[in-house]
């Protein structure tokens, strides 16, 4: 059974409960920072699921991936063209309560989430609780 965490349908991606859990807690955060909300962004979602799988077959954790790609490399690779992009890594967190206390606990992962020019948002939990969340925005939205 895959732990991919969105499956795309006709009607656009549906996430699976541990990434809907954090984009709720991520809104939370940002609303209580007088920060507007993110919105879901596809593309960042690509580029989410495949770093997460790529950290999980080769079990590592990093920004940068086993083929030398930077966040920003995977987003526009995914066809996001952002002004402003940031990545969350995480291992081993059973749940999405875990895995926002871990990165709202970490100064630079909370700094990402409370990001004023961000305006969408990925988050995946892949195969062995490799966790990624991206955090952008496009082009002329920053």
């Amino acid at each position: 059974m895959s732990l991919t965490v969105a499956i795309l349908m006709a009607g656009g991606p549906v996430l699976a409960e541990p990434a809907r859990d954090v984009i709720k807690m991520v809104n939370a955060l940002r609303a209580k920072h007088g920060l507007h909300a993110l919105k879901l962004s596809p593309e960042l979602e690509a580029a989410a699921q495949r770093h997460a799988q790529d950290m999980a077959r080769r079990n590592f954790l990093d920004h940068k991936g086993s083929d030398g790609s930077s966040p920003a490399n995977r987003a526009k690779r995914a066809g996001y063209n952002f002004c402003t992009v940031a990545e969350n890594v995480a291992a081993g967190q059973r749940s999405s309560g875990e895995v926002m206390q871990a990165w709202t606990d970490s100064t630079g992962h909370r700094r990402n989430m409370l990001k004023p020019k961000a305006r969408d948002i990925a988050v995946v939990r892949g195969p062995n609780n490799k966790w990624v969340m991206m955090l952008a925005a496009k082009r002329g939205r920053c």
